[in-house]
């Protein structure tokens, strides 16, 4: 099903994720989040499922992009989503009618998103290199969306030959550039080509700089998803908030996206609907510069050319010059194939 959705997508636009994180806010506010990513335009909103006993080692440290330094057993212990939230965050889901996934860090997290029968699973860069992990979640038998931060070509090899090799076909890679926020500059987009022919499995954009731009371009490359950071006011100061778009952002980015494959068209050169009015009034005919009499010869300096299209085009002008006025043409007429 999923897979299928993809295919369909590919010919409209890309899946747009909308990424709420894990619980970094109550309930209740992840839940108007879910609601007002579903208005945004977004097609699937993704929490994170870990516990902090199994994701991080007490003793071991974040250092972030301003030079601070927080303590990752202890902010993942306070942003854990209990099985609870689970049960309130996806029946919000279910109820509005929007998709949802998640990504989990440890295969107990795997066990408990498996009660809920997911779509699908987004693994971070983090467990690109934690093969066991990867196998595990693709002996579910679901297609796996996998990001590819931080993480060499032969890496991605590896992580990719680990998936295949268990049976599990059904996988979409993620060029990611982990930071928070991350630069446009540092994009390196075109590694999404690079990463379509290496493997040939679709291929994404987990974005997290602060605007449009880079996810308008990775569309045009073809990327099949957009997973990009919201959140609801960045006053909140949530995690991850500077790398995450507000309503009015997120929407823009919808509206962008959604354009560009509308934007990019058929490789068909058509005439379209809306030209031809313009065609007929803003192309030229051949008109007389003055009184031609009948049975003269008419000369290149007897003609112009110039707007509308009404009568003979100019592609004909070479077999207008020589020929005999066959009435009399009086200045500024429209020369039709009748007077000559």
């Amino acid at each position: 099903m999923f897979k299928e959705f993809i295919d369909a997508q590919q010919s409209r636009h890309p899946l747009i994720i909308s990424e709420l994180g894990a619980k970094y806010a109550n309930i209740e506010i992840m839940k108007e989040m879910i609601k007002v990513s579903k208005e945004c335009g977004a097609d699937m909103v993704k929490f994170q499922t870990y516990r902090a006993e199994t994701i991080s080692t007490p003793g071991s440290f974040f250092t972030l992009e301003d030079g601070s330094r927080i303590s990752q057993y202890e902010y993942f212990k306070s942003h854990e989503l209990t099985f609870e939230d689970h049960v309130a965050l996806i029946n919000c889901c279910r109820e509005i009618g929007i998709g949802w996934l998640s990504t989990p860090s440890h295969s107990s997290d795997v066990d408990l998103l498996e009660l809920f029968s997911p779509t699908c699973y987004k693994t971070g860069s983090d467990d690109l290199t934690n093969l066991p992990f990867l196998q595990y979640i693709a002996k579910t038998k679901r297609p796996m969306i996998v990001s590819t931060g931080m993480c060499t070509l032969g890496e991605i090899e590896r992580a990719v030959e680990a998936i295949v090799s268990v049976g599990n076909k059904q996988l979409i890679l993620l060029h990611c550039v982990v930071s928070y926020p991350s630069k446009p500059e540092d994009a390196n987009l075109r590694v999404i080509e690079t990463l379509q022919k290496a493997f040939g499995f679709p291929v994404g954009l987990s974005d997290h700089t602060t605007d449009e731009f880079t996810s308008i371009l990775a569309t045009m490359m073809g990327a099949v998803i957009i997973e990009k950071h919201f959140t609801l006011d960045h006053d909140l100061k949530l995690p991850d908030h500077e790398a995450s778009l507000d309503p009015r952002a997120f929407s823009k980015l919808v509206q962008s996206v959604h354009l560009v494959p509308k934007a990019l068209g058929s490789s068909t050169k058509n005439i379209l609907e809306t030209e031809k009015k313009w065609r007929a009034s803003a192309r030229k005919s051949i008109f007389s510069v003055r009184t031609i009499q009948q049975g003269e010869i008419i000369e290149i300096q007897d003609l112009m050319i110039r707007r509308p299209s009404d009568g003979i085009h100019p592609h004909y002008f070479d077999l207008i010059v020589g020929r005999h006025a066959i009435c009399d043409i009086p200045e500024g007429t429209l020369i039709t194939w009748d007077m000559v």
